[in-house]
């Protein structure tokens, strides 16, 4: 079924809840208000016309450098310098946090995409660990890197970063720590190799004998 017509079964069912499709270069999406997340993926998962019984991904979306318009900034991550030093900014975050869902059917063979959107004093929406469970993991992860919160999720916890760690390194206003666990970060020169030059290695002398005769 072609993701158009699986957004207008979908709209039919959620209501107000579905708020617009999009097709463009990339894939098309689907826009839904957090609050009826979990019913339009409870639907999509349980109409036999959809059957998407795969989440295949959950990404969470910083979208924290573009204009209102949708147009990028050139907002880049901060990190480090090549001299180890922590990379700052003065620029304002405020734009909006996301969340996407690429689901699959596989006895159907098409793929959807669900797309939520919440502001960044918010930050929250409902799991959907109860509808796939896959979606535990993917949910902690976007909490680990991107401090979304996942409403109602039965172990929402840091699955890549120490749980002692601050913040939350895929925000587009995360500055790098330049100490972590009594270890400097800073003053490092990691552009620099750390290994000496390796010599050229010598020309061979020729054994005696072996030069040609002359005259």
């Amino acid at each position: 079924m072609e993701a158009r017509a699986i957004y207008e079964l979908l709209a039919e069912k959620i209501g107000d809840g579905a708020l617009g499709f999009t097709e463009g270069t990339g894939d098309p999406v689907a826009d839904v208000a957090p609050a009826s997340i979990v019913d339009a993926c409870t639907f999509l998962r349980d109409d036999e016309r959809c059957d998407f019984d795969m989440m295949m991904c959950l990404s969470g979306i910083d979208w924290d450098g573009y204009d209102e318009n949708g147009k990028g900034k050139s907002v880049s991550i901060l990190g480090y310098t090549d001299l180890g030093e922590p990379e700052t900014t003065e620029r304002a975050s405020d734009g909006d946090f996301g969340v996407a869902y690429d689901l699959y059917s596989h006895r159907l063979k098409h793929k959807f995409t669900l797309r939520v959107r919440v502001t960044r004093e918010v930050a929250s929406v409902p799991t959907v660990s109860g509808v796939w469970e896959t979606a535990n993991w993917h949910e902690r992860e976007a909490w680990d890197l991107l401090g979304i919160r996942f409403a109602g999720h039965p172990d929402l916890r840091r699955m890549l970063l120490d749980e002692s760690w601050v913040g939350h390194p895929l925000r587009k206003d995360y500055q790098m720590p330049s100490e972590w666990d009594a270890v400097r970060l800073s003053g490092r020169d990691y552009a620099k190799n750390p290994f000496p030059p390796i010599a050229p290695p010598e020309t061979p002398t020729p054994p005696a004998g072996d030069k040609p005769a002359e005259g």
